[in-house]
């Protein structure tokens, strides 16, 4: 799959190299759309590479209305590209202490149009992503490394916190790349 090899062929679990290969990405092929299937109640992520455990490869789509909870990325990067309609990520600082009972504070909201890439870790705070279109779907390209199979919910009105195991569908019958 040419979205296999022109992406994860680079990942070495460098944020410069990961960075540069979502951006160099030509998400104008097409490649990605064979993995697309949205949901009329959230937003579905596809696994399309699972990396020897070193990363995942993620299609996420977003319906018209769809976002994520508030929630970390714990001890993970992620680097994702918008490769159909625009995303809106919402950062908010990483709360001083757990469940404080005190409200998020919005660090920033940027909307990321077709063919942006995006970044978050923990140490720049947690976010909230978001289609906030009415009318267009959209679709983002994700490179989390290292992979992980939880996350913290943050509730955005009292800081508390639950954690939530993360939801995967995983494409069927992936053919890896002969440089993988």
């Amino acid at each position: 799959v040419a979205t296999q090899s022109s992406v994860s062929s680079g990942i070495n679990a460098e944020y410069g190299a990961v960075q540069s290969i979502l951006e160099d990405y030509d998400y104008e092929k097409g490649e990605w759309k064979e993995y697309v299937q949205f949901g009329d109640h959230c937003y579905y992520r596809v696994i399309i590479d699972e990396g020897n455990d070193r990363y995942n490869l993620v299609v996420v789509c977003w319906n018209m209305g769809q976002g994520t909870p508030i929630h970390d990325h714990p001890a993970s990067e992620c680097i994702f590209k918008v490769c159909e309609g625009q995303i809106t990520e919402t950062r908010f600082d990483m709360p001083d202490s757990v469940g404080s009972g005190s409200n998020l504070l919005v660090r920033e909201e940027v909307v990321l149009e077709e063919g942006s890439v995006g970044h978050i870790n923990d140490a720049m705070g947690i976010h909230r992503m978001s289609n906030e279109s009415d009318t267009d779907t959209c679709v983002t390209l994700h490179c989390y490394f290292p992979p992980y199979t939880t996350v913290q919910v943050y509730d955005e009105r009292t800081g508390f916190v639950t954690r939530h195991e993360v939801k995967r569908l995983i494409a069927p019958q992936v053919k890896r790349d002969s440089n993988y």
